[in-house]
């Protein structure tokens, strides 16, 4: 599968990558072999709470928050999905998400690829964790990396679960 899944994309390393880089594509797509998830992306809406504002995870898909990294670029990409939406039926589109912690602790490459119009990104996963909900802050980084976020904790979802990958690769 990992041979499959990388052939074809050129070493990231050998690219010059910018805070700008010239994109402004957008992802359109996300999968992660390895969990069997494909996923479309969609920009996340921002929700007016009254004294606060809260993006809106996407149902049956994928969410990037709008202010972070596009693929390909210098800082961190951010992408919600839900875990599952057992009451709201809102979809379960990384319900596989915890799974990719126990790869990373078998030693297993996991690679996520994003999507765009014109460019393919490949991402290998190179940590998970846990956090409580009131813990996590989106953040910034120097070099090119995504993070994607789901809810943990069941039946109080009061936790959130991050995987965070390095770009390694480019396919056009």
């Amino acid at each position: 599968l990992d041979q499959e899944v990388i052939m074809g994309f050129i070493d990231a390393s050998n690219t010059t990558i910018t805070e700008n880089n010239g994109i402004n594509d957008r992802g359109v797509h996300l999968r992660i072999p390895v969990i069997n998830l494909t996923s479309p992306i969609e920009e996340l809406s921002i929700i007016d709470l009254g004294n606060s504002k809260s993006y809106e995870t996407p149902k049956h898909g994928v969410g990037h928050i709008i202010n972070s990294s596009l693929p390909g670029q210098l800082g961190n990409g951010w992408f919600f999905g839900h875990l599952e939406s057992p009451i709201r039926g809102e979809g379960n589109v990384f319900k596989d998400l915890p799974k990719i912690a126990n790869h990373l602790t078998n030693g297993d490459p996991v690679y996520i690829i994003v999507q765009t119009r014109a460019i393919e990104y490949l991402y290998q996963a190179i940590s998970s964790k846990v956090v409580h909900e009131n813990e996590l802050e989106l953040y910034d980084t120097n070099d090119a990396r995504i993070t994607l976020v789901t809810c943990s904790n069941r039946p109080y979802y009061d936790y959130r679960q991050l995987v965070t990958a390095k770009l390694i690769g480019i396919r056009q």
